[in-house]
């Protein structure tokens, strides 16, 4: 994306590590498009149009001991509402350490890894502008995490870490780890585990497992995640899996299906969800597009739905 605007900063004081900042910058991007959203569900049904705008703030500053300190923080929705931030120091080989204040940047490997098969708009299972649905762990909040990644102990392999401290009504603080693996032409395939422990007397233990492999312009993927809750009768089991096809340089497809598995005493029944999806890019532009199928939301019977997602969105 092209820079709408760089601002020259000074860092100030001798914040981490001892070390002095100096001269760094801001780059501001954003974003601006239409988001067209249709859904059967009886609670969510017609169809409605979204303005969709974001506007993004990355500051980055090196240190004298040659850390880089940087900054992300993202705005998003008609009023703008703060959506992603978070803070890096990047260490070099000794990996980087982020905490994140807000968002999806302070998902750990379980959060960024809960659904990796490929997918040219959304998840199978993610029926947009309907909600309800479950999705594939009941992963821990976003916000006031450390999250630590490594790239560099070894060739092809990427370790991730993430602690979010205790706070009111939360028995204990959530911790997790996970490990990826790269180091095979086309292969990506990882796992992790989390302790979520953000409600007070109703752990989840969380486990996921991934694998993808891209040959030429198809890439493949499998998932499969557990989440295991002190709640009676809250278990469940995420099974999916995807196929993309690079058309062209601008164009791709996909398709995808998963299934949740609920706990036998819980009364539900198997959540199942197929998608259809086309994304292209032109420029600055882009447009993606998916159809949803989605039977037995949350586990409800008589909760059936197809969804439409089209998105038009111009990158600045």
């Amino acid at each position: 994306m092209n820079n709408l605007k760089k601002i020259g900063l000074t860092a100030l004081g001798t914040a981490l590590v001892s070390s002095s900042a100096v001269a760094g910058s801001l780059d501001v991007t954003g974003t601006a498009g239409i988001t067209y959203v249709g859904n059967s569900g009886a609670d969510n049904g017609g169809s409605k149009l979204t303005q969709k705008t974001t506007i993004s703030f990355t500051g980055s500053a090196e240190l004298d001991n040659g850390f880089t300190v940087s900054y992300y923080n993202n705005m998003a929705g008609r009023t703008q509402v703060n959506y992603n931030a978070h803070f890096d120091v990047d260490m070099g080989d000794a990996g980087t350490l982020r905490f994140a204040s807000n968002g999806t940047s302070g998902n750990g490997a379980v959060g960024s890894w809960d659904d990796k098969t490929p997918a040219a708009n959304e998840e199978s299972w993610d029926i947009k502008g309907g909600g309800g649905e479950t999705g594939p762990v009941s992963q821990q909040t976003g916000d006031d995490s450390f999250i630590y990644t490594n790239k560099a102990l070894m060739d092809g392999v990427e370790i991730k870490l993430n602690y979010k401290p205790s706070e009111s009504g939360a028995n204990d603080s959530t911790t997790g780890a996970g490990i990826a693996f790269t180091g095979v032409e086309g292969l990506n395939i990882g796992a992790a585990m989390e302790d979520n422990n953000t409600t007070a007397d109703a752990t989840v233990e969380n486990t996921v497992f991934y694998a993808t492999y891209a040959m030429d312009a198809f890439t493949i993927g499998f998932q499969a995640n557990e989440s295991d809750s002190q709640t009676a009768n809250s278990d469940t089991e995420f099974e999916a899996w995807g196929v993309s096809y690079a058309v062209s340089e601008d164009i791709s497809i996909s398709y995808g299906s998963s299934t949740v598995e609920f706990e036998s005493g819980a009364s539900k029944s198997d959540q199942e969800a197929d998608a259809i999806g086309v994304s292209w890019t032109n420029g600055s532009m882009s447009i993606t597009a998916s159809r949803h199928s989605i039977d037995n939301v949350a586990g409800t019977p008589t909760d059936d739905r197809d969804a439409t997602e089209v998105n038009l969105t111009f990158a600045f």
